[in-house]
């Protein structure tokens, strides 16, 4: 896969990400905000690894060198490859979301979306990733959302608007954007489009 190598360091930043903040589980009350960072961190780990996985036809070799350092990493690579083999997972933004929900249970946080809802929203960071490649290729503006919208065709997920906006947001800066902000920037404010961010419960 031509993004692997793009992907391969955003996993390694998310698994120091997550893991740097793992003491707050081990807490009776954890600090939100820090709770939050580590589901967070968690989320688009899981995101990366199964987009990794899924978009190399399910090549095992580009992803375990990424997480071989990490036990969080790797337990989180096999439980992907299981779920995969037996059909429960068919896109990345399953997985982010199942992690995200996982995550946010143990910390006692509140989504404040259904699990299904930030499925989609994980999953419409494609639209990001995508035309943040064709940039880093540098393939011209239109041509890279012609690409794109040929490519992922399902318009109840990925929306022209979206699209268009996303472009504008890749290609308008000098430099290329932070591809993790941008995703992550996506992603929730489709999640908080409905309701507040995650929070503590009563918070």
């Amino acid at each position: 896969m031509r993004s692997a190598g793009w992907v391969c360091k955003a996993m390694a930043a998310l698994l120091w990400a997550a893991c740097s903040v793992a003491p707050a589980q081990a807490q009776d009350k954890p600090d939100p905000r820090a709770a939050f960072r580590a589901c967070d961190a968690q989320a688009f780990l899981a995101l990366n690894i199964a987009r990794n996985y899924l978009m190399s036809d399910r090549n095992r070799g580009l992803v375990m060198p990424q997480v071989e350092g990490s036990p969080m990493g790797r337990a989180m690579a096999e439980d992907l490859f299981d779920r995969v083999d037996r059909g429960e997972i068919q896109h990345p933004g399953q997985f982010a979301a199942d992690t995200l929900f996982k995550c946010a249970g143990e910390l006692k946080l509140r989504v404040g979306t259904s699990k299904e809802q930030a499925a989609v929203c994980f999953t419409r960071t494609d639209v990001a990733f995508l035309l943040h490649t064709h940039r880093i290729k540098g393939s011209p503006r239109q041509k890279a959302v012609a690409d794109v919208s040929s490519k992922l065709t399902a318009r109840n997920l990925y929306p022209m608007s979206l699209i268009s906006q996303t472009a504008e947001a890749v290609f308008t800066p000098m430099e290329p954007p932070d591809l993790q902000r941008l995703m992550g920037s996506l992603a929730w404010r489709c999640i908080n489009h409905r309701s507040s961010a995650a929070s503590a419960p009563g918070g």
